[in-house]
């Protein structure tokens, strides 16, 4: 079986950003699968259809009101290959939709030639500890449950120096390993790291990619993307 290339990235859509360069991007790297935070619908639509990709978005929360759909933020997973097998749940069910405090997890299965992975896709919380290490719980929680094998967590963890070890111990329960990476927020001159691809601790890791980040990455987003290249064993 051939290694697979995984990317994550927050776009921050509220920003609209240039949807042509961040598929010039995205295709610069040439993933298998991209995991995208904080991306509208019709932003993942266009850059699906530009790629000439398949897409998955969910709804995270609406920053105004249902009946401005379009502007409603959310998760979406898009790649060349075959997605199957969706899932959307919350990960904050205490927590209204209408705030950007709701959390959710999006997952779906890549089906290529020779082999699948099962991507899954959150943005845990920014602004609590606890919270963000519940909800890492519960995405760990749904791993389990859901029972495929070849199982990848990609996202923004917003995890910091209190916090990044007992995010990554809940996912580590699960079989999911970080192999380490730079520093990818802000993207003009980032100094946190809170954006991750964890893989199969039975995979072999080939290698972590991320841009030094500067005013020309600031202009897409305030994350810079992540990508990491491992092969199954």
């Amino acid at each position: 079986m051939s290694s697979w290339r995984v990317m994550t990235w927050n776009l921050l859509g509220t920003r609209d950003p240039d949807i042509a360069r961040v598929a010039a991007v995205v295709s610069d790297h040439r993933p298998d699968v991209v995991a995208l935070q904080e991306v509208r619908r019709g932003q993942a639509r266009r850059l699906a259809q530009q790629l000439g990709w398949q897409h998955y978005w969910t709804v995270k929360h609406y920053p105004y009101t249902p009946l401005l759909w379009w502007r409603a933020e959310g998760l979406a997973i898009v790649s060349p290959w075959k997605l199957s097998a969706r899932l959307a749940t919350t990960i904050a069910p205490e927590v209204s939709t209408w705030t950007y405090r709701h959390r959710v997890l999006l997952a779906a299965t890549v089906t290529r030639a020779d082999d699948s992975l099962r991507l899954f896709d959150t943005h845990l919380a920014g602004e609590d500890v606890d919270r963000r290490v519940t909800q890492a719980r519960r995405v760990a929680d749904r791993i389990r449950a859901d029972t495929a094998e070849g199982v990848v967590v990609a996202g923004d963890f917003n995890t910091t120096d209190d916090s990044e070890a007992a995010v990554l111990r809940e996912f580590a329960d699960v079989g999911l390993v970080d192999h380490g990476g730079a520093l990818t927020n802000p993207a003009e001159a980032p100094y946190q790291r809170i954006d991750y691809v964890l893989i199969p601790q039975a995979a072999q890791w080939v290698h972590t990619l991320t841009p030094a980040g500067d005013e020309r990455w600031r202009e897409l987003s305030d994350h810079l993307p992540v990508l990491v290249e491992f092969a199954p064993r």
